[in-house]
């Protein structure tokens, strides 16, 4: 009798789960319409990782390295450009951004460089030397995406306040 009703409970056991295969559905999708979903998951102005530099390498992911990177690009740029001795004719008080890219492979560009009419008459070498200060910045190691080397932009603000 005990082994007629174990055989019976392993009859119903494999009944149900038989059965329960059939309710369970699954759905192919195209990988065209999975890259499209996976698309819109992805925040495209966000990184995973920000650019960084070698002496940043010990830092934690996230604000630190941010911090970091954007502490060492300023000091760097600001020391390139402070070595320029600026002679107006009259004071200036204005602040100049300059955009950079910093591309997949680590390298700066300068995207957008607004300089008003009345600072290009008053430091008519401004731009240039805004440029020598670019090609002296460090090599950078890439922000990052998924993985992959991402170009970002960043921001440094020239004060210019002569007297």
């Amino acid at each position: 009798m005990k082994w007629f009703l174990h055989r019976g409970l392993l009859i119903i056991t494999a009944v149900v789960v038989m059965t329960s295969c059939d309710q369970i559905e699954t759905k192919k999708i195209s990988s065209s319409q999975y890259l499209s979903e996976s698309w819109k998951a992805i925040d495209l102005h966000r990184v995973d990782g920000y650019p960084t530099f070698d002496t940043c390498a010990t830092l934690p992911e996230g604000e630190p390295l941010k911090a970091c990177f954007q502490e060492t690009v300023t000091k760097t740029f600001y020391e390139s450009f402070g070595k320029h001795t600026i002679v107006v004719q009259r004071a200036l008080d204005d602040t100049i951004f300059v955009d950079f890219v910093v591309n997949e492979k680590g390298k700066y560009c300068i995207d957008t460089l607004k300089i008003t009419q009345e600072i290009r008459t008053e430091i008519p070498r401004l731009e240039q030397w805004i440029h020598e200060a670019a090609r002296q910045l460090p090599e950078a190691k890439p922000a990052t995406k998924e993985g992959v080397p991402v170009k970002t932009r960043f921001k440094i603000p020239v004060v210019l306040k002569v007297e």
